[in-house]
């Protein structure tokens, strides 16, 4: 994903329930410009990348993001944020992205643990981590404001060891849950 992506997606964030599930940052819409510059640390590329994003595209339309943010190399790990655009969800995407960005922290970045965030009341996701193996760490309680309401913040974390006793039945049950195929990308070159 670049910067040139930004007003591609910059829609998804007009939307308020959805932003919210993915982003609890942004109190009101943005402009792309602001979008643009939020994003900006986290897409430009530096000589020791502290992030590394991904768009899922449907015929060059944008369905899908996701990404390893603060990454950090002497402690290894990272935490995983992904968000799946209204009509792709409940068809595996999630699930095939998170294997995507498990396998890049594990298998090439060489990370030990990958922590994530969610809403408490996003039973999907939920699901979806669950399926991986992820467990739950802790909440921070109503600390997440959407539609009037807290809700708490779930923690969790999923190990290096953990991820590959579940990595081949997961990719087993996307196989046959779903028809997603998965492009070559830039990582696989340049970590490789």
């Amino acid at each position: 994903m670049g910067l040139d992506d930004i007003p591609r997606i910059s829609d998804w964030f007009w939307n308020f329930t959805d932003a919210a599930l993915f982003d609890r940052t942004l109190p009101v819409p943005v402009s792309v410009d602001a979008l643009r510059e939020s994003w900006r640390d986290s897409i430009v590329q530096k000589s020791q990348p502290g992030a590394y994003w991904f768009i899922a595209e449907d015929d060059a339309t944008p369905v899908g993001v996701a990404g390893l943010e603060s990454v950090n190399y002497i402690q290894g790990d990272a935490v995983l944020p992904f968000f799946v655009t209204d009509g792709f969800r409940k068809k595996g995407l999630a699930t095939a992205m998170t294997v995507a960005m498990l396998d890049l922290a594990f298998k090439r970045l060489r990370l030990h643990r990958v922590t994530t965030y969610y809403r408490s009341d996003n039973a999907a996701t939920a699901r979806v981590l669950e399926k991986f193996g992820f467990a739950e760490e802790g909440r921070f309680r109503e600390a997440w404001f959407v539609d009037g309401k807290r809700q708490d913040t779930v923690i969790a974390g999923i190990l290096e060891t953990e991820w590959i006793a579940t990595r081949n039945k997961v990719i087993e049950d996307v196989a046959g849950s779903c028809n997603l195929s998965f492009s070559p990308t830039c990582w696989k070159e340049s970590l490789g």
